[in-house]
């Protein structure tokens, strides 16, 4: 999995890659993690900045958009917003435009190049995002979007940074934590999966990042490799 200083869609560029196939084990993952009640909104967070969460979100989400799902990104990073620079879309009017009033549910979805897959971009930056992100607006916005797509994925500034996280988990089936490896205190890990939870957002799993595979020498990969070829 990639660092999000350099935002790639390997389950896209590098398919048959060690990473690309971690995305699909995820996707299984979260498919089975409860199947009688399929979960529909799943918020992606991360302890501090620099985690991955961003690119992991949007990785996630073609593999999921691959299994014939209709699926929505909405960027709710109202900080530092990735996913318009990752599919390479325009960042307003979004999420921001429709919470404000200012437009229409159908002017803030965009289609991406991948079938299935639409984001909802940020928008223009406010001054007070924790606020938009826990009005009965942003309640309203993710009843409406859940209508429409099979599953709706968010993602949100660091829980340990601001508050958006936890003022947006509640209102989600569940919370998916990005960790960086080897680059956060296991206690930080904690305080903000305590955090989730005493915001009554329900914690799914994390996902390590940044793992550096190619110097391990672990069964997963050698099998991998055996199974489809060296990678190029």
């Amino acid at each position: 999995m990639q660092n999000e200083d350099s935002p790639r869609l390997v389950v896209l560029d590098d398919a048959r890659s060690f990473p690309a196939e971690a995305y699909r084990v995820l996707r299984t993952n979260l498919h089975y993690s409860n199947p009688d009640n399929p979960i529909r909104r799943v918020l992606v967070t991360s302890t501090a900045p620099g985690e991955g969460k961003s690119t992991t979100l949007a990785n996630l989400g073609v593999v999921l958009a691959q299994a014939e799902r209709s699926i929505l990104l909405v960027d709710a990073d109202l900080r530092r917003p990735t996913l318009h620079r990752i599919f390479r879309q325009r960042m307003t009017p979004g999420l921001t435009s429709y919470l404000a009033g200012d437009s229409l549910l159908e002017a803030v979805i965009v289609k991406t190049s991948v079938a299935n897959l639409s984001v909802v971009p940020c928008g223009p930056l406010p001054p007070n995002p924790a606020e938009l992100l826990a009005s009965r607006r942003m309640q309203e916005f993710l009843g409406a979007v859940s209508e429409r797509f099979d599953m709706v994925l968010l993602d949100s500034p660091p829980v340990l940074a601001v508050t958006d996280a936890c003022a947006v988990a509640a209102m989600t089936d569940g919370v998916i934590f990005v960790v960086g490896s080897g680059k956060i205190p296991q206690a930080a890990v904690r305080r903000a999966k305590e955090q989730i939870e005493a915001a009554q957002g329900k914690v799914l799993g994390a996902v390590v990042n940044q793992f550096d595979a190619r110097a391990s020498q672990g069964y997963s990969r050698a099998y991998y490799q055996r199974y489809y070829g060296k990678e190029k």
